[in-house]
């Protein structure tokens, strides 16, 4: 099956409510995960949707050694699944909903990949708040992850907090620590350095392997960078995560 072939194919069945074509399992590797993605990105926008940013994916050593692969994917976020903290989100429509608190940060200088170095991305950084992402389970426990790369890498949506604009030069993301409280229970907590990349690498990451594809990582645009934490939500919760010193993010699901 031909890249414009698997592009049709998710774009049609993804309308659909259908997702992962057992057609396609096994079917495809890293790079054309990849290509057929930035194909379904172009049918949404043809449709009318707007790109808001980027996610980049296996962004700790663990995870990565988990997959086997020193590759990391990138996944595309849609401006109408960004939301402002303290809202609603319709559970309903999520299938297999899920939420890990991650930094969002925004992008005040484009970076046109290759050869972007980590400081060149620390420089490029306007703000960064904090965040959530919002999963959609719809690899149903496919092990199939270059497909999975095509679906989109589970993203559904983001949710933006409290934050900083600039960013100060002196802030010590290595020892952010981030606690995750469903209603007043905590549920995790978290040091930046155990569990996670370093976010300026990972951002030099995203414009590099963007640059791979001819994408530039543009200004204004909206990246997360890794989870701190993953949770599986049910109906009628509220999700909280305090990142110290950054701010607060918090959602519920209806």
């Amino acid at each position: 099956m031909s890249i414009d072939e698997a592009v049709q194919l998710i774009w049609e069945e993804g309308r659909q409510g259908r997702y992962m074509p057992e057609s396609l399992r096994g079917k495809l590797n890293f790079d054309e995960g990849l290509r057929v993605q930035l194909g379904v990105l172009e049918r949404q926008k043809e449709s009318g949707e707007r790109l808001a940013g980027w996610k980049i994916g296996l962004t700790s050593e663990r995870v990565r050694k988990r997959y086997g692969t020193d590759q990391q994917p990138f996944g595309h976020i849609m401006a109408h699944r960004v939301f402002d903290s303290g809202g609603e989100v319709p559970w309903g429509e999520i299938m297999n909903c899920g939420i890990e608190p991650e930094l969002c940060w925004t992008i005040g200088e484009t970076l046109r990949g290759p050869g972007i170095t980590r400081d060149q991305a620390r420089a490029a950084v306007a703000g960064v708040c904090a965040g959530f992402e919002i999963n959609e389970g719809r690899s149903a426990g496919s092990d199939d992850f270059p497909l999975a790369i095509a679906d989109n890498m589970s993203q559904w949506g983001i949710v933006c907090g409290e934050g900083l604009t600039p960013v100060p030069g002196d802030f010590d993301f290595d020892a952010l620590a981030v606690e995750m409280r469903l209603g007043d229970e905590v549920k995790a907590s978290a040091v930046g350095r155990d569990v996670i990349d370093d976010h300026f690498r990972s951002l030099s990451v995203l414009a590099n392997k963007l640059g791979e594809y001819g994408r530039p990582l543009e200004a204004g645009q909206r990246v997360i960078t890794g989870s701190f934490a993953k949770f599986d939500v049910t109906q009628g919760q509220t999700w909280r995560a305090e990142f110290a010193g950054i701010g607060e993010v918090r959602m519920s699901f209806s």
